[in-house]
Protein backbone atom coordinates (compact mmCIF):
# COMPACT_ATOMS: atom_id res chain seq x y z
CA UNK A 1 0.00 0.00 0.00
CA UNK A 2 1.55 3.48 -0.85
CA UNK A 3 2.45 5.37 2.25
CA UNK A 4 1.49 9.34 0.07
CA UNK A 5 -1.36 10.08 -2.68
CA UNK A 6 -0.70 12.26 -5.10
CA UNK A 7 -2.02 14.96 -3.11
CA UNK A 8 0.95 14.76 -0.63
CA UNK A 9 2.63 14.75 -3.81
CA UNK A 10 1.43 17.90 -4.80
CA UNK A 11 1.59 19.19 -1.37
CA UNK A 12 5.78 18.62 -1.33
CA UNK A 13 6.13 19.72 -4.78
CA UNK A 14 4.00 23.01 -3.77
CA UNK A 15 6.61 23.45 -0.36
CA UNK A 16 9.68 22.80 -2.32
CA UNK A 17 8.94 25.01 -5.07
CA UNK A 18 7.75 28.23 -2.50
CA UNK A 19 9.63 28.02 0.36
CA UNK A 20 7.24 29.35 2.26
CA UNK A 21 4.08 27.34 4.36
CA UNK A 22 1.90 30.02 3.50
CA UNK A 23 2.44 30.81 -0.22
CA UNK A 24 2.66 26.75 -0.43
CA UNK A 25 -0.32 26.59 0.64
CA UNK A 26 -2.21 28.94 -1.39
CA UNK A 27 -0.85 27.49 -3.93
CA UNK A 28 -2.50 24.29 -3.44
CA UNK A 29 -5.89 25.87 -2.15
CA UNK A 30 -5.44 24.74 1.61
CA UNK A 31 -5.84 26.25 5.16
CA UNK A 32 -1.71 27.12 6.47
CA UNK A 33 -2.05 24.91 9.71
CA UNK A 34 -3.85 21.91 7.90
CA UNK A 35 -1.09 22.27 5.11
CA UNK A 36 1.55 21.76 7.66
CA UNK A 37 0.00 19.22 9.53
CA UNK A 38 0.11 17.65 6.09
CA UNK A 39 3.87 17.70 5.76
CA UNK A 40 4.36 16.61 9.29
CA UNK A 41 1.70 13.35 8.39
CA UNK A 42 3.58 13.07 5.18
CA UNK A 43 7.23 12.88 6.76
CA UNK A 44 5.99 10.89 9.78
CA UNK A 45 4.91 8.09 7.11
CA UNK A 46 8.00 7.87 5.31
CA UNK A 47 10.04 8.14 8.39
CA UNK A 48 12.50 10.95 7.04
CA UNK A 49 12.64 14.89 7.14
CA UNK A 50 11.59 16.38 3.83
CA UNK A 51 12.25 20.22 5.10
CA UNK A 52 14.24 22.17 7.83
CA UNK A 53 12.44 24.65 9.17
CA UNK A 54 13.70 27.78 11.04
CA UNK A 55 11.85 30.93 12.05
CA UNK A 56 12.18 32.73 8.62
CA UNK A 57 12.82 29.86 6.44
CA UNK A 58 11.82 26.71 4.36
CA UNK A 59 14.26 24.41 2.98
CA UNK A 60 14.17 20.98 1.55
CA UNK A 61 16.69 18.24 2.81
CA UNK A 62 18.58 15.88 -0.21
CA UNK A 63 15.58 13.63 0.89
CA UNK A 64 12.92 16.12 0.28
CA UNK A 65 14.46 17.97 -2.63
CA UNK A 66 14.65 14.19 -4.32
CA UNK A 67 11.08 13.50 -3.65
CA UNK A 68 9.83 16.77 -5.04
CA UNK A 69 11.61 16.38 -8.22
CA UNK A 70 10.04 12.81 -8.71
CA UNK A 71 6.48 14.52 -7.52
CA UNK A 72 6.34 17.23 -10.13
CA UNK A 73 7.24 14.32 -12.68
CA UNK A 74 4.50 12.44 -11.81
CA UNK A 75 1.99 14.89 -11.39
CA UNK A 76 2.79 15.74 -15.05
CA UNK A 77 2.64 12.22 -15.87
CA UNK A 78 -0.81 11.69 -14.49
CA UNK A 79 -2.11 14.92 -16.43
CA UNK A 80 -1.05 13.62 -19.39
CA UNK A 81 -2.27 9.44 -18.70
CA UNK A 82 -5.78 11.66 -17.82
CA UNK A 83 -5.57 14.03 -21.22
CA UNK A 84 -4.83 10.36 -22.87
CA UNK A 85 -7.58 8.84 -21.47
CA UNK A 86 -10.04 11.38 -22.07
CA UNK A 87 -8.76 11.37 -25.94
CA UNK A 88 -9.56 7.55 -26.28
CA UNK A 89 -12.64 7.36 -25.10
CA UNK A 90 -13.84 10.57 -26.85
CA UNK A 91 -14.47 12.78 -24.70
CA UNK A 92 -13.81 16.56 -25.55
CA UNK A 93 -11.15 18.75 -23.70
CA UNK A 94 -12.04 20.78 -21.34
CA UNK A 95 -12.49 24.43 -22.57
CA UNK A 96 -10.03 27.16 -22.14
CA UNK A 97 -11.79 30.49 -21.19
CA UNK A 98 -9.15 32.98 -22.23
CA UNK A 99 -10.09 36.81 -21.08
CA UNK A 100 -8.26 38.95 -23.28
CA UNK A 101 -8.47 42.69 -22.07
CA UNK A 102 -8.25 44.11 -25.38
CA UNK A 103 -8.36 41.38 -28.02
CA UNK A 104 -7.37 43.75 -31.46
CA UNK A 105 -4.18 44.19 -29.69
CA UNK A 106 -0.61 42.37 -30.76
CA UNK A 107 -0.14 40.56 -27.85
CA UNK A 108 -3.18 39.01 -27.02
CA UNK A 109 -3.61 37.97 -30.33
CA UNK A 110 -0.09 36.13 -30.45
CA UNK A 111 -1.16 34.07 -27.13
CA UNK A 112 -4.87 33.13 -28.55
CA UNK A 113 -2.39 31.72 -31.85
CA UNK A 114 -0.39 30.07 -29.70
CA UNK A 115 -2.79 28.59 -27.64
CA UNK A 116 -4.31 27.35 -31.06
CA UNK A 117 -1.12 26.03 -32.25
CA UNK A 118 0.00 24.08 -29.14
CA UNK A 119 -3.15 22.60 -27.84
CA UNK A 120 -4.65 21.55 -31.50
CA UNK A 121 -7.39 19.86 -30.29
CA UNK A 122 -8.37 22.14 -27.00
CA UNK A 123 -11.27 24.17 -27.16
CA UNK A 124 -10.74 27.58 -26.88
CA UNK A 125 -13.03 30.72 -26.04
CA UNK A 126 -12.29 33.62 -25.87
CA UNK A 127 -13.78 36.60 -23.56
CA UNK A 128 -13.33 39.98 -22.84
CA UNK A 129 -14.60 40.73 -19.42
CA UNK A 130 -15.15 43.87 -17.19
CA UNK A 131 -11.70 44.46 -15.62
CA UNK A 132 -13.56 43.54 -11.98
CA UNK A 133 -14.68 40.62 -12.73
CA UNK A 134 -11.14 39.10 -14.03
CA UNK A 135 -9.87 38.23 -10.34
CA UNK A 136 -13.20 36.32 -9.16
CA UNK A 137 -13.16 34.43 -12.77
CA UNK A 138 -9.75 33.13 -12.06
CA UNK A 139 -10.47 31.98 -8.67
CA UNK A 140 -13.95 29.98 -8.92
CA UNK A 141 -12.44 28.40 -12.29
CA UNK A 142 -15.05 30.31 -14.75
CA UNK A 143 -11.84 31.79 -16.50
CA UNK A 144 -9.00 29.41 -17.42
CA UNK A 145 -6.43 32.55 -18.23
CA UNK A 146 -6.57 35.81 -18.67
CA UNK A 147 -3.98 38.17 -20.43
CA UNK A 148 -3.68 41.98 -19.76
CA UNK A 149 -2.82 43.40 -16.73
CA UNK A 150 -1.73 41.73 -13.52
CA UNK A 151 -3.79 39.20 -11.18
CA UNK A 152 -3.06 39.27 -7.74
CA UNK A 153 -5.08 36.55 -5.60
CA UNK A 154 -4.98 33.21 -3.53
CA UNK A 155 -3.95 30.27 -5.58
CA UNK A 156 -2.83 32.60 -9.05
CA UNK A 157 -0.01 32.88 -10.71
CA UNK A 158 1.52 35.38 -12.74
CA UNK A 159 4.08 35.89 -15.41
CA UNK A 160 4.87 38.54 -17.36
CA UNK A 161 4.69 38.57 -20.92
CA UNK A 162 6.12 41.35 -22.88
CA UNK A 163 6.57 44.73 -21.84
CA UNK A 164 5.48 47.41 -24.68
CA UNK A 165 6.50 51.60 -25.03
CA UNK A 166 3.12 53.76 -24.86
CA UNK A 167 3.36 56.34 -27.61
CA UNK A 168 0.29 58.55 -29.12
CA UNK A 169 -1.60 57.68 -32.55
CA UNK A 170 -2.65 61.14 -34.45
CA UNK A 171 -3.59 62.26 -37.83
CA UNK A 172 -0.97 63.28 -40.36
CA UNK A 173 -2.89 66.36 -40.29
CA UNK A 174 -2.59 66.89 -36.35
CA UNK A 175 -0.34 70.49 -35.52
CA UNK A 176 1.66 68.08 -33.54
CA UNK A 177 2.95 65.41 -36.06
CA UNK A 178 6.10 66.98 -37.38
CA UNK A 179 7.73 66.17 -33.98
CA UNK A 180 9.29 62.75 -33.71
CA UNK A 181 9.27 62.58 -30.43
CA UNK A 182 6.08 64.16 -28.56
CA UNK A 183 6.23 65.95 -24.65
CA UNK A 184 3.19 64.92 -23.00
CA UNK A 185 3.14 68.78 -22.30
CA UNK A 186 2.65 69.50 -25.82
CA UNK A 187 -0.92 67.23 -25.66
CA UNK A 188 -1.88 69.63 -22.76
CA UNK A 189 -4.88 71.26 -25.11
CA UNK A 190 -5.51 68.36 -26.77
CA UNK A 191 -8.01 66.15 -26.03
CA UNK A 192 -7.37 62.09 -25.36
CA UNK A 193 -9.39 59.26 -26.11
CA UNK A 194 -10.64 58.03 -23.46
CA UNK A 195 -11.30 54.15 -23.06
CA UNK A 196 -14.17 52.92 -21.09
CA UNK A 197 -13.40 52.08 -17.89
CA UNK A 198 -15.19 48.97 -17.19
CA UNK A 199 -12.55 47.51 -19.75
CA UNK A 200 -9.37 48.09 -18.50
CA UNK A 201 -7.85 50.71 -16.09
CA UNK A 202 -5.57 52.25 -19.24
CA UNK A 203 -7.23 55.32 -18.13
CA UNK A 204 -5.31 55.20 -14.83
CA UNK A 205 -2.42 54.75 -16.39
CA UNK A 206 -2.63 57.77 -18.60
CA UNK A 207 -3.61 59.66 -15.82
CA UNK A 208 -0.53 58.45 -13.87
CA UNK A 209 1.63 59.49 -16.65
CA UNK A 210 -0.11 62.68 -17.10
CA UNK A 211 0.42 63.57 -13.18
CA UNK A 212 3.53 62.46 -12.80
CA UNK A 213 4.55 65.28 -15.66
CA UNK A 214 3.05 67.93 -14.19
CA UNK A 215 0.37 68.21 -17.26
CA UNK A 216 -3.45 68.95 -17.35
CA UNK A 217 -5.32 66.08 -19.04
CA UNK A 218 -8.46 66.87 -20.92
CA UNK A 219 -10.55 63.43 -21.92
CA UNK A 220 -12.11 63.20 -25.24
CA UNK A 221 -16.10 63.44 -25.20
CA UNK A 222 -16.16 59.98 -26.69
CA UNK A 223 -15.50 57.37 -24.97
CA UNK A 224 -14.64 53.95 -26.80
CA UNK A 225 -14.30 50.30 -25.97
CA UNK A 226 -10.89 49.53 -26.95
CA UNK A 227 -8.00 51.06 -28.76
CA UNK A 228 -8.54 49.79 -32.19
CA UNK A 229 -12.02 51.74 -32.34
CA UNK A 230 -10.17 54.35 -30.23
CA UNK A 231 -7.46 55.08 -33.06
CA UNK A 232 -10.54 55.93 -35.72
CA UNK A 233 -11.44 59.33 -33.88
CA UNK A 234 -8.13 60.91 -34.10
CA UNK A 235 -9.26 61.74 -37.48
CA UNK A 236 -10.70 65.12 -36.31
CA UNK A 237 -6.95 66.26 -36.71
CA UNK A 238 -7.20 67.31 -32.79
CA UNK A 239 -8.03 63.95 -30.88
CA UNK A 240 -5.02 61.84 -29.93
CA UNK A 241 -4.86 58.45 -28.89
CA UNK A 242 -1.83 57.35 -25.79
CA UNK A 243 -1.93 53.65 -26.68
CA UNK A 244 1.37 51.08 -27.17
CA UNK A 245 3.46 50.85 -30.06
CA UNK A 246 2.23 47.76 -31.55
CA UNK A 247 -0.55 49.64 -32.55
CA UNK A 248 1.30 51.56 -34.93
CA UNK A 249 1.71 48.57 -37.17
CA UNK A 250 -2.16 48.20 -38.13
CA UNK A 251 -2.78 52.12 -38.84
CA UNK A 252 -3.84 53.35 -42.20
CA UNK A 253 -1.31 55.67 -43.84
CA UNK A 254 -2.91 58.88 -43.09
CA UNK A 255 -2.34 57.98 -39.32
CA UNK A 256 0.87 58.92 -37.63
CA UNK A 257 2.40 57.15 -34.52
CA UNK A 258 4.70 59.03 -31.88
CA UNK A 259 7.21 58.09 -29.25
CA UNK A 260 6.27 60.41 -25.91
CA UNK A 261 8.75 61.42 -23.37
CA UNK A 262 8.73 61.03 -20.37
CA UNK A 263 9.17 57.58 -21.63
CA UNK A 264 6.25 55.03 -20.38
CA UNK A 265 5.83 51.79 -20.66
CA UNK A 266 2.75 49.16 -19.71
CA UNK A 267 3.14 45.23 -18.99
CA UNK A 268 1.48 42.00 -20.33
CA UNK A 269 1.02 39.74 -18.36
CA UNK A 270 -0.88 36.36 -18.21
CA UNK A 271 -2.21 34.74 -15.21
CA UNK A 272 -3.97 31.62 -14.81
CA UNK A 273 -4.70 28.99 -12.12
CA UNK A 274 -1.85 27.47 -10.22
CA UNK A 275 -1.81 23.70 -10.77
CA UNK A 276 -0.23 21.37 -12.76
CA UNK A 277 -2.40 21.64 -16.08
CA UNK A 278 -2.56 25.52 -15.80
CA UNK A 279 1.32 25.69 -15.22
CA UNK A 280 2.16 23.41 -18.80
CA UNK A 281 -0.03 25.91 -20.45
CA UNK A 282 1.06 29.03 -19.04
CA UNK A 283 4.87 27.58 -19.31
CA UNK A 284 4.18 26.73 -22.75
CA UNK A 285 2.85 30.47 -24.11
CA UNK A 286 5.84 32.36 -22.38
CA UNK A 287 8.12 30.39 -23.87
CA UNK A 288 6.82 30.44 -27.30
CA UNK A 289 6.02 34.34 -27.11
CA UNK A 290 9.48 34.44 -25.75
CA UNK A 291 11.29 33.13 -28.90
CA UNK A 292 8.67 34.54 -31.18
CA UNK A 293 10.18 38.42 -29.83
CA UNK A 294 14.09 37.09 -29.81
Amino acid sequence: MLDVSLRDLEYVAALETERNFTRAAQRVHIAQPAFSQAILRIERRLGVTLFDRTSRTVSPTSAGALLAARAQQILIEVTDALAATRRAGGAPPPVLHVHVSEPSLKIPREVLALLRTAFPDQAIRQTTQPHSQVREGLVNGSLTLSVGEVVRAPGIQTKLLAREFVGAILAAEHPLALKSVINLSDLATYPIVSIDDTLSRWNTLVERAFESAGVALTWSRTTTFGAATGADTVDDNRTVLVCVESMATVQPSHRLWRPITPTLSTDWYINGRDDTTTDRIIETVTTELAGHEQ
